[in-house]
């Protein structure tokens, strides 16, 4: 009976240290993704100010032109004033490697949960990589890069968009391939590069 009773005792112990130890885990868990998304935050927002500081220096175009020579133009005068006040951008400034370990890990289990999200990412629309034979428009995946205008650009699935840190209209995540690039909407240029996502 007393065996019993010490028995019970120890398991409860254990019970309650174990519930503890998961519950200290889930809290450090949630703690590190609220640092890693303020961390992409305040990188996106100190690349937004660069940016806008960029396109007050170009003539604007207005939002209703259609003038694809013109658009072309103005994307390119706004990437131009970018590269300029980011000359030694590089891999990694934006995804840092708290930023990429936990976007990787969201994206491949996103991935891992939904087959048919594999097969999305890495479908017609996915410009493959520069190395593919296929691609019409092979993309430099560098930081200040140029997008090529010809080039596809994937489709992200919503699921795997949800997961991911909200973006500012000047932005958009994209697949080259098995690499997610972050993408100036309005300069048409590459921002950062996460390589090998899955």
């Amino acid at each position: 009976m007393r065996m019993n009773s010490r028995s019970g005792r120890v398991f409860r112990a254990l019970a309650v240290a174990c519930l503890l130890v998961f519950s200290a885990c889930a809290w450090s868990s949630g703690a590190t993704v609220q640092n890693e998304a303020k961390e992409f935050q305040a990188q996106v927002n100190n690349y937004l100010a660069l940016h806008k500081k960029a396109v007050a220096q170009v003539q604007p175009i207005g939002k209703e032109a259609t003038d694809t020579a013109l658009i072309a133009k103005h994307e390119k005068e706004v990437a131009d004033g970018i590269r300029a006040l980011r000359p030694n951008a590089k891999q990694g400034e934006i995804f840092t490697p708290n930023v990429r370990r936990w976007i990787t890990s969201t994206i491949k289990q996103k991935i891992e949960s939904s087959p048919d999200a594999k097969k999305t990412i890495l479908g017609e629309g996915n410009p493959k990589s520069p190395e593919s034979p296929e691609s019409a428009a092979p993309i430099s995946l560098a930081v200040n890069a140029p997008y090529p205008t010809k080039a596809p650009l994937s489709t992200v699935p919503p699921s795997v968009l949800m997961a991911l840190p909200t973006l500012p209209k000047e932005l958009e995540f994209r697949f080259v391939g098995r690499n997610l690039i972050l993408r100036d909407t309005n300069a048409n240029m590459i921002v950062d590069v996460i390589t090998d996502v899955f």
